[in-house]
């Protein structure tokens, strides 16, 4: 069982909106703990509830259409009232359905990183191929700091160790 699960989700072919893809495989091929899953998928699907059911904290990744190109936030998602659909999917939804299915209630963080261009296309904009390397860091100390604590506790969508506390200057949030 992953205590923590990291779901980088959205569209490679329409340019910035795969950061959060781009951002989650660069994670995948620096994690190697059993404690950590890594997803990287188009989507927020109903079958991801099942994946983060026993999860003691979700992160999901992904673009945003406002804010500065290159920076990141991090925020804390709350449950939403209704499950997700296939085709709405939204952090939100995916716990509430978690929680009615299993009755699971991970904590959550939100990692957005706004984008520039969304038109057809493969590749991010320069800013966002700058940002995936820091926000894959960041996204790593938290997870690493919230390992060795063995203990999950946000308040205000803030993890509470110190090694987190350390670096959680850099983004808006978290």
């Amino acid at each position: 069982m992953a205590r923590i699960v990291m779901i980088g989700y959205g569209n490679r072919l329409r340019s910035d909106d795969g950061v959060g893809c781009a951002v989650a495989e660069k994670l995948a091929s620096r994690l190697s703990s059993p404690q950590v899953e890594v997803i990287v998928c188009h989507q927020l699907t109903p079958e991801l509830a099942d994946t983060i059911r026993d999860a003691e904290i979700v992160f999901f990744i992904d673009a945003a259409r406002q804010g500065v190109p290159g920076t990141f936030s991090c925020n804390r998602v709350s449950t939403g009232s209704r499950a997700n659909s296939s085709h709405s999917g939204s952090p939100s939804g995916l716990l509430a359905l978690a929680g009615r299915l299993y009755n699971a209630q991970p904590q959550a963080l939100s990692v957005t990183l706004p984008g520039t261009c969304f038109d057809h296309g493969e590749d991010l904009s320069p800013e966002l191929k700058d940002a995936v390397p820091r926000v894959a860091a960041y996204i790593e100390m938290l997870a690493a700091a919230i390992l060795e604590s063995r203990e999950i506790n946000l308040l205000d969508g803030q993890p509470t160790s110190s090694r987190a506390a350390e670096v959680s200057s850099e983004p808006s949030g978290c």
